[in-house]
């Protein structure tokens, strides 16, 4: 098992606002602050609104709308950036892919690089609405999945909004984010806003005595697959001897624990086989790799990148984690499947009989509907 742990802190007590101190007619204050910030009239929740604004004040109600899964939910449509078509702006790149979609070909680490600086000098990631701040029911599951391996403090890298985090920190294990995209601050939840850090992982400032469980949910594809050594390395030293990464990424092929999410589907991916990482890379209309995704890879490459650095695959936690999630995975996120528990070498087995008697605690209970929202 992992140990020792680190305490977790009790839940935090919330704090309430002041009363209001100015003399104002509450519906049309709520009624203004409901159509400027969700952009609709308060409708049935005025009454609610009025009672919140007589007790906490404008600031208090625009604190809890500011707040609220609507409002961050929408905001990232104001901040938008427009990409460019690539495509036109380098089209001895492209060749067509089927469909709308296009095939960038990388060939070489130039190749990889001149993508890496598009997506970065275009601010791609401000532009990526697919990462939203609400929490689901897929953030609950990965938050509880953390709880159940025992974690009591956790780096998650791509952290946006911070959702996982929120949940975790609520528990009461000690939270910390790693983000590149401004917008997650625009709507990063208020009660960890603080903990989430600004920049590249691999230059960020973090405490020497590392965490209990790093946590990348969709997100070591997004980086370049030239730099991912140094990252993994990073990783490995950040969770110390006795602590556990939680990987989920996209991986093409068949593999002995999750069997097969995503087929080889182009065929100089399976030409080129399961060893290496490939460099033709599936690209949307505009030439944009789709979802921003520069890692195309099989599970065998992934696995040998790690095991590189000291990090195995912990299977029998694998497969109790893929056998606790099956319904959840076929009726809501599939993509969710190809995960890894990956373990330094020389780490202490899990326990776990206590990581599923921990599982009948905290995740069954959220899998009784795997469709709720």
């Amino acid at each position: 098992m992992i140990s020792p742990l680190r305490r977790r802190r009790p839940v935090k007590a919330r704090s309430v606002a002041p009363p209001p101190s100015a003399d104002l007619n509450p519906e049309a204050v709520v009624a203004a602050l409901f159509e400027s910030l969700l952009g609709r009239a308060p409708g049935e929740q005025m009454a609610a609104s009025v009672g919140l604004l007589e007790t906490a004040g404008v600031a208090g109600l625009t604190r809890h709308l500011i707040g609220s899964d609507e409002f961050r939910a929408r905001v990232p449509d104001a901040y938008a950036v427009k990409l460019p078509d690539l495509s036109t702006l380098m089209p001895e790149r492209y060749r067509q892919g089927g469909g709308e979609s296009l095939i960038y070909e990388a060939r070489d680490a130039e190749g990889l690089r001149l993508m890496e600086r598009m997506i970065v000098e275009h601010r791609y990631y401000d532009s990526f609405v697919a990462w939203h701040p609400v929490i689901d029911l897929d953030k609950r599951v990965t938050a509880a999945v953390i709880r159940c391996l025992g974690a009591g403090s956790v780096l998650e890298l791509g952290c946006f909004a911070g959702s996982v985090l929120k949940l975790l920190d609520d528990a009461g294990v000690e939270v910390t984010g790693v983000e590149i995209s401004h917008r997650a601050f625009l709507v990063a939840h208020p009660s960890i806003y603080h903990r989430i850090r600004f920049g590249d992982l691999l230059t960020l400032d973090l405490p020497p005595e590392g965490f209990d469980a790093f946590l990348a949910m969709d997100i070591l594809e997004h980086l370049n697959p030239l730099d991912l050594d140094a990252y993994v390395a990073r990783i490995a030293r950040l969770i110390g001897p006795q602590g556990f990464a939680y990987v989920n990424s996209p991986m093409f092929g068949e593999d002995d624990v999750f069997g097969q999410v995503f087929q080889q589907y182009l065929p100089a991916w399976r030409e080129a086989g399961s060893d290496v990482f490939w460099t033709q890379l599936h690209c949307d209309a505009q030439g944009w790799p789709a979802h921003g995704h520069l890692v195309w890879a099989a599970p065998q490459w992934w696995e040998a990148l790690f095991a590189r650095h000291g990090l195995v695959r912990d299977r029998d936690a694998e497969r109790l984690i893929q056998a606790r999630l099956a319904e959840f995975f076929a009726v809501r996120a599939p993509a969710r499947k190809s995960l890894f528990v990956l373990r330094p070498v020389d780490a202490e087995p899990l326990a776990l009989d206590q990581v599923e008697a921990r599982m009948r605690d905290i995740l069954d209970p959220l899998l009784v509907d795997p469709t709720a929202p």
